[in-house]
């Protein structure tokens, strides 16, 4: 186990947790919420610190981003553990375990396994990486100087301290999963809330973090025009229209195995929502879809990049700009 410094004592036995939202106060012996933050002696321990259990090359796409590096791999690591409960989990088998066989790779370890691969960056996936966040602090802090950008893959319940952290050590991109836009939703299906997610949000425009969101859309649960216009009214008035947002098809998984897969048609519906309340670049994700998976310039319509699954080309971006009306490309190359 390795101690856990994003945690503050409370008293000689007891210490709260300060890596995401929930804040755990965890007395001697006791785990958090997320079951691999374990108070020993009065002292916080990660147990699943630097305790690998996927490690490997992954288009960026995939993750999704798709103004980060775009066309590029990434050097995709997951641990094991969650501090959501969420019913429709699709890393289920890594994220809903309070242990698993993992590899021990430490931070300089993983930065020198990923700098002999084509990566470009390393993304911390699949699992969420904020009940493991020193180590993604640590690598960061390796990463950087050695050439490489980093992705942080996140559910969004980090606390400010963590994001704070993140981003002076110049974390490339941050994508959050917001999973719907109704308390009841997080509450009933996630284990969790909204507001906080919505604060991490704020905060990482806030910071200048490079931001791209992610929405699973739901038939029954997060789908309806009347909860996807709220979702795009508040993104539109607090994050403005540039924000990258993945509305994606989900398919039956886990405790949710028996719900409908999303029709085409519904996310036909909200990809026209989306460019109705004048945001730039929606996507849409998990099915094969035309319009959804283009990145058109907002100035003059210019093809800056296609996709064809997680293959990307870039016909219309040089230097940075649209090739066409030099309009800035609001992206990270």
């Amino acid at each position: 186990m390795h101690k856990a410094y994003l945690s503050r004592p409370v008293s000689d036995d007891a210490v709260i947790c300060t890596a995401c939202q929930r804040q755990c106060l965890i007395a001697e012996g006791e785990q958090g919420f997320c079951g691999v933050r374990e108070n020993v002696d009065g002292v916080l321990y990660s147990r699943n610190y630097g305790h690998l259990t996927a490690a490997g090359l992954d288009p960026i796409e995939k993750k999704p981003l798709y103004h980060y590096l775009p066309g590029t791999q990434t050097f995709s690591v997951s641990s094991y553990g969650c501090n959501f409960t969420c019913s429709h989990c699709q890393n289920f088998t890594l994220s809903q375990v309070r242990e698993l066989p993992a590899t021990y790779v430490s931070p300089e370890q993983l930065v020198e396994e990923a700098t002999a691969t084509s990566a470009k960056s390393i993304s911390f996936t699949y699992n969420e990486p904020t009940i493991t966040c020193e180590y993604v602090l640590d690598t960061l802090r390796l990463a950087g100087p050695a050439g490489l950008g980093s992705a942080f893959i996140t559910n969004g319940y980090l606390s400010e301290e963590a994001l704070r952290e993140l981003a002076a050590l110049h974390l490339g991109a941050i994508r959050v999963d917001l999973k719907a836009f109704t308390d009841e939703f997080y509450q009933k299906v996630c284990g969790a809330r909204l507001p906080p997610v919505l604060d991490t949000i704020l905060l990482a425009k806030e910071l200048g973090l490079h931001l791209e969101l992610v929405t699973l859309v739901i038939p029954g649960y997060n789908d309806s025009s009347e909860e996807i216009d709220s979702m795009l009214e508040w993104e539109v008035e607090n994050l403005g229209l540039a924000v990258p947002h993945h509305f994606t098809r989900f398919t039956p998984m886990y405790r949710m195995n028996r719900e409908t897969p999303t029709p085409k048609e519904t996310l036909d519906r909200i990809f026209l929502q989306a460019k109705d309340h004048g945001l730039y670049y929606p996507y849409i994700g998990n099915i094969m879809h035309a319009a959804g998976s283009q990145t058109l310039c907002p100035e003059c319509g210019e093809l800056l990049i296609l996709r064809a699954g997680y293959v990307a080309k870039i016909p219309g971006i040089i230097d940075g700009c649209c090739r066409k009306c030099g309009r800035p490309f609001e992206g990270i190359m």
